[in-house]
């Protein structure tokens, strides 16, 4: 049996049919119990059946609206259950407070939960974002949503456009949720991540998991953190990078500002080029992208290819900057170390004060007592540059008080020492020096009895130009290109004070073991 029951009739029609009032009296009744949250309330429709044998569900048609606590929703048609269940159908919208609205081409309400279950073409809006996904689940207490069919978010304030596989969304605190394929596009920057927290009211983008953020040329990707998209200021607590012109700077921590261009990081902190032949490490780092400077401290370490070997170098502080500023040579690079500067590779060694690397001459310059090792020859003065060729040493310079000290035995040294001295590299060894201005030498002469070489006098000589011969690192021949002051001593017989000439120093207990001893 079937009543008919046109809603929104007046009193006096009203009055004609106690009947049909009487039987959908106790329905009413129950629809507008007392359940969780309030009553569902029916507040019109152009039709209302009652079917028995629908498990007691009223079927409404035609501008059917309902009301629960705080919450008005609207439909074509729906049907309304005794257990405050409704199932409704045809432009359903739900509009909760004066600020949340939602609108579907179906519904499932559990009036005693506030479960709403909505389908085809929905929408939910605010006053901050829409909302567009096949189907969502909304509970009207808690103001939640939640999708996992695909979900696109826009938010016209931020000019924001997010999409992603499931999300959440807390309407009380404006937050989403977003994991499986997230991604957040703006006209200035894009963010691909794993899962994603997403604040509207904030425009705040919190990560966990991989996320890679992309804003013109620069491109940083982290593990978690955080990114205000109006501020551009991100906070990375996980693995992160900033790329940035080629430069690459990585940390455990960074804080990166793009309107400034500063990027900071904390821990296993790393700089390096497109390349790849040049990185440096530290325990902090600070880079700009904007003039392309960089300042690496705390156990700060250059690697640098050279030919088939690598050199590591330390400084208290590295700075990188670009040669183009400086020289207008553009993608060049030039690498500062201060204080402390100790560097490693396997045939060559040093110390200093201060060193400059110049990508655009291919020149390591030394400053401030420094010294060089290469096999057993010790060699230092004012100013040493080391010009490289290939990645490979080639020529050295060494300039005021130049001083070639190379260990004999345990107490005497060869040692050549002019104005300036030039040496030449050959498989990453030197094989000559040429030293001009006041040179002087001493040279221990020797000779083989069986398997023991032996010193048997010291050549002891005065010339303005001498050109030194090497062999596996050490002193083969001094050739003297201007006539020499030279005398030949019996070793037994040499003066004490011709065996050691002024200004020499063995500095050896400085010299680099390893790579893990620059750092000493």
């Amino acid at each position: 049996m079937a009543v008919v029951h046109p809603l929104g009739i007046t009193p006096s029609v009203r009055y004609l049919i106690p009947l049909s009032f009487l039987i959908l009296a106790p329905v009413l009744g129950a629809a507008q119990s007392n359940v969780q949250g309030g009553r569902v309330e029916i507040l019109n429709a152009d039709e209302w059946r009652y079917d028995q044998g629908n498990s007691g569900a009223q079927r409404l048609k035609g501008n059917v609206r309902f009301k629960h606590a705080d919450a008005l929703m609207q439909c074509d048609s729906a049907y309304l259950f005794e257990d405050e269940r409704v199932d409704a159908y045809g432009h359903v919208t739900i509009d909760q407070g004066d600020s949340l609205h939602v609108d579907a081409d179906r519904l499932k309400y559990n009036g005693k939960e506030r479960l709403a279950r909505l389908e085809g073409n929905v929408r939910m809006r605010d006053r901050s974002m829409e909302l567009s996904t096949p189907s969502l689940e909304y509970n009207l207490r808690t103001r939640q949503a939640i999708y996992a069919n695909g979900g696109r978010i826009v938010s016209q304030k931020e000019g924001n456009t997010l999409t992603s596989q499931a999300g959440s969304y807390f309407a009380d605190t404006k937050r989403f949720i977003f994991s499986r394929n997230v991604r957040l596009d703006h006209p200035d920057h894009t963010i691909v991540s794993d899962t994603m927290h997403y604040i509207t009211s904030s425009g705040v983008s919190e990560f966990f998991g991989p996320t890679t953020i992309t804003q013109g040329r620069t491109v940083i990707n982290t593990l978690r953190g955080e990114y205000n998209t109006r501020t551009e200021h991100a906070r990375f607590t996980r693995r992160s990078s900033v790329l940035s012109q080629g430069r690459l700077l990585e940390g455990d921590s960074l804080h990166y500002d793009r309107k400034s261009g500063q990027g900071l990081a904390w821990g296993h902190v790393v700089v390096s080029d497109s390349s790849g032949e040049m990185r440096v490490m530290g325990d902090v780092g600070r880079y700009n992208e904007f003039d392309d400077h960089s300042m690496i401290t705390g156990h700060a370490e250059l690697k640098m290819r050279m030919g088939e070997d690598t050199l590591h170098l330390h400084g208290d502080t590295l700075f990188t900057q670009p040669e183009e500023a400086i020289l207008g040579i553009p993608d060049a690079r030039r690498i500062i170390a201060r204080r402390h500067v100790r560097f490693f590779k396997n045939d060559l060694q040093g110390v200093c004060d201060t060193l400059v690397y110049s990508d655009a001459d291919s020149l390591i310059r030394m400053f401030h007592l420094p010294v060089l090792w290469s096999g057993s020859d010790q060699i230092t003065g004012q100013h040493i540059r080391i010009e490289l060729r290939n990645g490979t040493a080639n020529r050295l310079y060494v300039e005021r008080d130049a001083f070639l000290l190379s260990k004999v035995d345990s107490v005497h040294f060869d040692q050549v020492t002019g104005t300036n001295m030039t040496g030449y590299f050959r498989e990453n060894a030197l094989y000559r020096l040429d030293v001009e201005g006041n040179a002087r030498t001493v040279y221990f002469a020797r000779e083989k009895k069986g398997d023991v070489e032996e010193i048997f006098g010291v050549n002891r000589a005065d010339c303005s130009r001498i050109r030194v011969d090497m062999q596996e690192g050490r002193i083969a021949a001094v050739n003297f290109l201007e006539r020499p002051d030279a005398v030949l001593y019996p070793l037994a017989k040499a003066p004490p004070d011709e065996l050691l000439m002024k200004g020499a120093q063995y500095r050896g207990e400085e010299r680099p073991v390893g790579r893990a001893d620059i750092f000493r």
